[in-house]
């Protein structure tokens, strides 16, 4: 099944199943990875809110219909696979499915919380009947191709009895195991031996089994399976995203840790279904909010590196009883030339006053002018078909500033037809929005 954000479809088919696959995504829900926290001032309703058990990725209604909210990927439970798409897309009269599933994986390598990496020159290739497989497809496309050029071995520390000093002695372990047992003549030692059997590819291997579990597709069957006969050697242990964080690669292994980024990513409940392990449930579901906003800012800080560009830069409007109060977190910042904000947001069809600008989201902007002391502010909305998508211009006074407030209201087509060609038209529709990117790389 494939859905738009905030658009719905027939569930009757699965109507019986709906309280089973609810309950799945609450528990996906509760331990999320949640990718905009900001560190932002919560209210204890929000709190209280984010503590509720029930899931926010779909509504259900009694007629038996499933609408999406505002993330997409992909989730699969038991019989059910469900895809969602950007509302972006929803008026493509082409249903192009090959051209959505490579846009949003474009914009998520340049996040930087869930970066995928990956040659458009082997995924532009295939087709895929459905997003999970070309997940699946990026990962074990890419790691059997670095791990059979780059085999990682590693230092593993073992504690062990031996009948010869192997390392250091571990006098706790010798007396506890060994001279209080009658044993003394055999040593409890610690030594870090240089080998295959490592944490690292233990993690590759568990992750693999995995997927192998849950692709339904002969080609990633092939990869997974080549990964499986090369980690043949390692040992067949349960891991979790927490033993990811655990192993410390050296940055002569720059590709292997992108392999270790996907096995944490897969690893956590965001993704893989950790309940059992015959499990095939699987789920990959991001705020697009999140996404748009660090797609835009991963590109420009990539292709802009000269003018310094931060992101999420945090500061405090007003002081009370000497504490800082009501923060504003800018999503883009250059340091006292441009602020962006981007609005993953469709402006409307009416061509009004406002241009489909929204009050509150002015006066956000006109808070966030004053407080950087910067006259120059880019309101950055998305390109979508059938929508407002003219520029616009809103002059502020300010008795504060030096000039008057300039709010640019833009809207930027981030999706293309051949991926290839993505990152020079991007530079280029980039350019025209704004001078300050006119200057140079």
């Amino acid at each position: 099944m494939k859905l738009f954000e905030w658009h719905s479809a027939s569930f009757e088919g699965h109507k019986n199943a709906i309280p089973a696959f609810v309950e799945y995504l609450s528990g996906v829900w509760q331990n999320r990875n949640r990718y905009i926290e900001s560190g932002e001032d919560v209210s204890e309703e929000e709190q209280q809110e984010q503590q509720i058990q029930k899931q926010r990725f779909f509504d259900f209604t009694i007629d038996g219909k499933i609408s999406a909210r505002n993330y997409v990927g992909v989730v699969q439970y038991e019989g059910i696979r469900i895809e969602v798409y950007p509302k972006i897309f929803a008026e493509d009269e082409t249903e192009n499915v090959k051209k959505w599933q490579l846009n949003l994986l474009y914009w998520l390598s340049y996040c930087r919380k869930i970066k995928f990496p990956f040659s458009f020159a082997d995924v532009t290739k295939l087709k895929f009947d459905d997003y999970l497989e070309l997940l699946i497809y990026v990962f074990a496309n890419y790691t059997e191709e670095i791990i059979s050029q780059q085999p990682f071995q590693a230092y593993q520390k073992v504690e062990e009895e031996t009948a010869f000093l192997r390392g250091r002695l571990s006098f706790e372990n010798y007396t506890k195991h060994n001279l209080t047992t009658g044993k003394w003549q055999n040593v409890y030692c610690t030594h870090e031996p240089f080998v295959y059997d490592n944490q690292f590819n233990r993690i590759i291997k568990y992750v693999t089994k995995r997927l192998t579990t849950i692709s339904e597709n002969y080609l990633n069957k092939e990869k997974l399976n080549e990964i499986l006969f090369l980690l043949h050697d390692v040992s067949d242990v349960p891991c979790t995203a927490e033993d990811c964080e655990k192993v410390k690669l050296n940055p002569l292994y720059d590709d292997h840790k992108h392999i270790l980024e996907l096995c944490k990513l897969y690893l956590s409940n965001q993704v893989i279904d950790m309940n059992s392990e015959d499990s095939r449930n699987f789920c990959f579901l991001v705020p697009m909010e999140y996404i748009f906003e660090d797609f835009i800012f991963g590109f420009v800080s990539d292709k802009w590196q000269a003018l310094n560009i931060r992101s999420q830069s945090t500061d405090y409007l007003a002081l009370n009883q000497g504490s800082q109060v009501f923060q504003i977190r800018n999503d883009i910042y250059i340091n006292e030339k441009l602020i962006i904000d981007t609005k993953y947001k469709i402006r409307g069809t009416t061509d009004g006053l406002k241009a489909g600008v929204s009050q509150n989201d002015l006066y956000q902007m006109v808070s966030y002018a004053l407080r950087r002391n910067c006259k120059n502010v880019l309101l950055l909305y998305p390109h979508s078909e059938n929508a407002l998508n003219t520029p616009v211009t809103f002059q502020i006074p300010s008795q504060f500033l030096p000039e008057d407030i300039t709010i640019h209201v833009q809207n930027l087509d981030i999706t293309f037809e051949n991926i290839h060609e993505a990152d020079e038209l991007l530079m280029d529709r980039i350019k025209a929005i704004n001078s300050i990117f006119s200057v140079g790389k």
